[in-house]
């Protein structure tokens, strides 16, 4: 049985919204330190990974509300989330082994479509590696920027973002159990965002002071 109330499906809406403004920051970061094709594939990336979510939460809301259980709704909301987490992973793969993030050259390249099969476990599993070099990523970009505090925020929002994989794989759809995923999905997207306006903002002191 499942058991969501209006509160609960309204909590669902902070962290999907929490992660895109966050990703707005990180795209500001980004813009003029990516190729084309990785911006492209970064700006898709957390494009879906919003409406990923913002698409679960809205079947939720109408849920709750006795209007429609339109399922396809939450049925899509892993393999577009994990084409997204895949698509940030591989623009950012690169710009981790670089000792120094300054403007490059633009170009485009194609992007990959999004998957669908039956089980989750594949997109548990690409999700997973999505979000360890998405975070990861921006980590090493932090400590060697020496802002230890925006790496605190980042490595933050990865270990709650991976015991909500955890949640995910063991979800038994009781109202304890809701509530904790709702929790921990808003603190792992505040550690995000959090992170990524100190990011922006390091990079904005560096561009005023060169």
């Amino acid at each position: 049985m499942i058991e969501w109330n209006l509160p609960l499906a309204l909590l669902d809406i902070v962290p999907v919204v929490l992660f895109f403004l966050g990703c707005i920051e990180l795209m500001k970061v980004f813009y003029p330190r990516m190729t084309q094709a990785q911006y492209t594939m970064f700006s898709a990336g957390g494009t879906m990974i919003f409406l990923a979510g913002m698409m679960k939460a809205v079947w939720k809301l109408l849920f709750v509300l006795g209007i429609c259980d339109y399922s396809m709704l939450s049925d899509a909301f892993f393999p577009i989330q994990s084409t997204g987490f895949v698509l940030t992973a591989v623009s950012m793969a690169g710009i981790a082994g670089k000792k120094k993030v300054t403007s490059a050259e633009k170009s485009f390249s194609a992007l990959p479509a999004v998957p669908i099969v039956e089980t989750k476990l594949p997109f548990i599993i690409l999700t997973f590696m999505g979000t360890t070099v998405f975070y990861g990523t921006l980590t090493i970009l932090s400590f060697r920027r020496k802002a230890k505090l925006t790496g605190l925020f980042f490595i933050g929002a990865y270990v709650f973002n991976m015991i909500q994989v955890f949640l995910a794989m063991k979800f038994d759809n009781s109202s304890l159990m809701n509530w904790m995923a709702e929790f921990v999905s808003s603190l792992a997207q505040a550690c995000m965002f959090s992170g990524a306006i100190s990011l922006h903002k390091s990079f904005k002191r560096e561009e005023q002071t060169a």
